[in-house]
């Protein structure tokens, strides 16, 4: 296999563990709540979404956690890939039955990955982040988000 090929296999190996990876965590806090507070977890994919250029592309993953209160932790990963650059965010944040949002983490890489090799370590570190968040006060005290942020 060329060095392309091998790339493109550690990105989609990559992309299927974040998927597991996300999966996992929601189900880690979903687990560690108090009794009642959560009411249930729907995915959110994965997804490939394709433009009708054809250097463009996106792929999306994620998770809705419903909580009591009428409130949603969302989870989700979002890589945008194009020829002049391939853009990556990893976000948690909580929405009430209004639409208010506010959100708790949003990760991504400062510079565009200028590789596939750049592109799976920025993935693992925008997750790992995501697994150092911890939602409890979220999850247990907040009975609805603040003000929606700029």
């Amino acid at each position: 296999m060329n060095t392309g090929g091998q790339a493109a296999v550690a990105l989609a190996v990559a992309l299927r563990d974040a998927h597991f990876r996300l999966k996992a965590l929601a189900r880690a806090w979903a687990e560690n709540a108090p009794a009642g507070a959560v009411h249930g977890r729907r995915p959110l994919g994965p997804a490939w979404q394709y433009s009708d250029r054809p250097d463009e592309a996106s792929y999306t993953d994620g998770l809705l956690i419903e909580l009591a209160n009428d409130l949603t932790l969302l989870l989700h990963l979002s890589v945008d890939f194009g020829a002049a650059g391939t853009d990556l965010q990893a976000t948690v944040s909580v929405e009430d039955d209004e639409g208010n949002v506010e959100e708790l983490l949003s990760t991504g890489p400062e510079e565009y990955p200028v590789s596939a090799e750049d592109l799976v370590a920025a993935i693992g570190q925008c997750l790992a982040r995501l697994e150092r968040l911890d939602p409890s006060g979220v999850i247990v005290a907040r009975r609805r988000p603040g003000a929606v942020r700029p």
